[in-house]
């Protein structure tokens, strides 16, 4: 939590104003309520370090261990210069085989968000979606698409994969 806070350090969320850090918090959260191992959580409350911050795999693998680092770089976009389609493919593309662990670091992230997407929906309305580069429509199909890839090779029933559709259809129903 520490290394994660300062990593975040001065950094807000995009749409709601609150601390970055409040989010992968909440991630971490999560997996620990839903039971998951140390590394899991561990990776859970790092999982946007290598993508927003100035750290890297090898700096969380020095710090947390192979596996901290592995489970972080792999729900990490790996080319943020990228256009936001080309990334979103790729991670959709990604869960598709990716471990059950990284999926549910995954899926708690994408609950993480969309809750947040509701708080600011609960605010301004159907304007939430004006603050987005990319509209209602895009969002809908890049949540729908990565939650299918999620489900893929699972049987769908863990709590945080039932979470996220309910979440889903509430936000973009």
């Amino acid at each position: 939590i520490y290394f994660a806070t300062k990593a975040h350090d001065g950094q807000r969320r995009k749409k709601e104003d609150i601390l970055m850090i409040f989010h992968p918090l909440s991630v971490g959260i999560m997996l620990q309520k839903s039971g998951c191992e140390e590394d899991v959580v561990v990776a859970g409350i790092l999982h946007d370090v290598i993508e927003d911050t100035k750290y890297t795999k090898e700096d969380i693998e020095e710090r947390f261990g192979e596996r901290v680092a592995y489970l972080v770089d792999a729900v990490s976009e790996s080319d943020k210069s990228l256009p936001w389609e080309d990334r979103k493919v790729e991670t959709i593309e990604y869960m598709r085989d990716a471990s059950f662990e990284v999926k549910l670091i995954s899926c708690a992230d994408k609950i993480s968000n969309l809750d947040s997407c509701l708080r600011v929906i609960a605010l301004s309305g159907d304007s939430a979606w004006d603050g987005f580069k990319r509209g209602k429509e895009k969002q809908e199909w890049y949540y729908r698409s990565v939650y299918e890839s999620i489900l893929k090779n699972t049987d769908g029933k863990h709590p945080l994969f039932v979470r996220l559709g309910l979440l889903i259809e509430e936000v973009f129903v």
